[in-house]
């Protein structure tokens, strides 16, 4: 399975941040709606997502005790989430529904998502795939941290999926 590290800040002000990202040349993928369709598992997670950006199934393992935030991840293009949804709902419990606008920058072997999720605010997410071995990976996330001037301590350590499902409570 592939590896990224990942890290996930809120942020005040996203247009600041994509005037950095572009005139440093980072390549906007796509921006749009996503819902994500989460569903509870023993070990692991498993979503479902629906954009126009992105449709896909998704599974991750991911490591949230408050340490460096690895995880190993597969995803499958889907043309109909729709029918993975019903499929899904037919045999495992829905966990909750992440509704959010993406808009997603791609910057050496880092995703970027700058993220309005409904309910919680903004956010940026950063996904530095392993390529050429963790230490590369590492050195470049920092640089991009470095770059955007994101504090590593206001880092949330769980998912969308967890915060929601903790406001709920």
């Amino acid at each position: 399975m592939p590896v990224n590290l990942e890290i996930k800040v809120p942020v005040k002000n996203l247009t600041k941040l994509i005037k950095i990202l572009e005139k440093e040349g980072a390549k906007k993928i796509y921006s749009s709606k996503q819902i994500d369709v989460y569903y509870k598992l023993e070990n692991g997670r498993l979503k479902v997502r629906n954009s126009s950006g992105e449709k896909s199934v998704i599974f991750y393992r991911r490591v949230e005790d408050g340490s460096e935030r690895w995880s190993d991840f597969e995803v499958i293009p889907v043309s109909n989430p729709k029918e993975w949804i019903n499929f899904f709902d037919k045999f495992l419990e829905r966990l909750v529904v992440v509704d959010k606008h993406r808009t997603l920058y791609h910057f050496k072997n880092t995703r970027i998502h700058l993220d309005k999720v409904k309910g919680l605010g903004n956010f940026i997410e950063l996904e530095t795939k392993v390529i050429n071995g963790k230490a590369k990976a590492r050195k470049e996330f920092q640089s991009i941290i470095d770059l955007l001037g994101l504090n590593v301590d206001e880092q949330i350590l769980i998912s969308y999926s967890d915060l929601i499902l903790k406001k709920g409570n």
